[in-house]
């Protein structure tokens, strides 16, 4: 998975969906993209010099790729608004990049739990 630091900060977010309104239909596998993402985000802060904070709930946009879309998360930092952008996608599609990693995929299973294991919330 890549994560890119943008050269130039964006404020236009027209369709992008905010991730918690993305995530009240995603699919399990979609889910656990969302929860990849993330974690690729926070591993790549050194790389990209990414902070840890947002300035508001990351975005997802979708790019038409063949044969399928491919989504992609966005960040804004709070400090001056610096973007970045997590994705499968390369970097061909993205205009100036200040940074760059291209890092490896963590293993999230996209299914829920076997349901015959007692949740802490059973008893």
């Amino acid at each position: 998975m890549f994560a890119y630091r943008l050269n130039e900060p964006i404020d236009l977010f027209d369709g992008l969906t905010p991730l918690n309104r993305w995530l009240g239909t995603a699919t399990p596998e979609q889910t656990a993209w969302a929860i990849t993402a993330i974690l690729t985000l926070a591993d790549a802060a050194d790389d990209v010099a990414w902070d840890g904070d947002m300035r508001h709930l990351p975005l997802v946009g979708a790019l038409p790729t063949r044969p399928q879309t491919t989504p992609y998360l966005v960040v804004k930092q709070d400090n001056n608004g610096d973007t970045f952008i997590v994705t499968d996608a390369g970097p061909d599609w993205i205009g100036p990049i200040t940074r760059q990693i291209h890092l490896p995929i963590r293993l999230i299973g996209g299914w829920e739990p076997d349901s015959e294991y007692p949740t802490p919330f059973d008893f």
